[in-house]
């Protein structure tokens, strides 16, 4: 039988202490997403990405071995309960990767949101994208709301990666990006755009 530490394992400690670029935090969130590292910071031991997720992780771990750190993901849904729109939320510093993700998600009508940790400190720089609107009683007019988007100071970034202050040092100059479908519901489009983004810098890269 295997045992479920409630603890990251010692291996993967040691390798995501040993990242030192936003480059490593992809390629370690890559294979995150994909299963040969069993832990992510910020979130308990062997946390894996919501079922939901499974037909993206190709999109997802390419995302972030291309440049794009992603923190968070979540697909699109429309109840009777709980109306979802597709997000993806993460960190770039390459420009021409930047670039390419502006210029798709604008090519594709999807809500995009960009900011830098100083945003944080103004409340007209903070907001982001409603994503998620939950009813908790059907008898009574009771919504929760969650936001992709919200600018990330230092503690948040600092919750995200915590006792990796490596980590945090190359985050927090990064940019943040959100893209979001512009309607409620499943969706592939953001999928579609991120992908298309990340295979035409792929080639640009291959080529240049």
């Amino acid at each position: 039988m295997q045992t479920r530490l409630p603890w990251m394992n010692r291996a993967d400690r040691a390798r995501w202490r040993s990242a030192r670029t936003l480059a490593d935090l992809g390629r370690l969130t890559a294979d995150w997403w994909e299963g040969s590292v069993r832990s992510l910071p910020g979130h308990r031991a062997s946390h894996r990405p919501h079922p939901s997720l499974a037909a993206h992780v190709p999109v997802l771990a390419a995302a972030n071995r291309a440049g794009f750190l992603v923190a968070a993901a979540q697909t699109g849904l429309d109840t009777a309960r709980v109306r979802r729109k597709t997000a993806v939320q993460g960190f770039a510093t390459d420009p021409a990767l930047i670039q390419r993700l502006v210029g798709a998600a604008e090519k594709a009508g999807l809500g995009l949101v960009l900011h830098d940790w100083h945003d944080a400190f103004y409340a007209e720089h903070t907001g982001g994208i409603t994503v998620t609107h939950t009813l908790h009683d059907l008898t009574v007019t009771r919504h929760h709301i969650d936001v992709f988007g919200q600018a990330l100071a230092l503690e948040d970034i600092k919750a995200l990666w915590p006792r990796l202050p490596h980590a945090v040092e190359v985050v927090v100059p990064a940019l943040q990006i959100t893209l979001a479908d512009p309607d409620f519901g499943p969706s592939d489009l953001v999928w579609d755009t991120l992908a298309h983004a990340i295979r035409g810098l792929n080639a640009a890269r291959l080529y240049s």
